[in-house]
């Protein structure tokens, strides 16, 4: 449901910045931290691998995981 024109001109007048800035601001922040996580995910299961705890078919499921999440996340919050 979208604001009307007296929302939005009360949010812009409070805030200081448009309800368009803030929604970029807020997904943008969201993808941030999800690839943070998921390049955290990564390393931990590339020094698994090369420490030889971590099987190669395991660090391939969580690159797999890993990318399903991004897609979907992504999908979610730029469409």
């Amino acid at each position: 449901m979208s604001m009307t024109a007296s929302q939005t001109a009360a949010f812009q007048i409070a805030s200081g910045f448009s309800a368009q800035s803030s929604s970029m601001l807020w997904l943008s922040l969201t993808l941030v931290l999800a690839l943070l996580w998921c390049t955290w995910v990564m390393w931990t299961a590339y020094r698994g691998w090369a420490a030889g705890s971590v099987r190669f078919g395991a660090f391939g499921g969580s690159a797999t995981r890993v990318v399903l999440v991004l897609l979907v996340l992504m999908l979610f919050t730029l469409s």
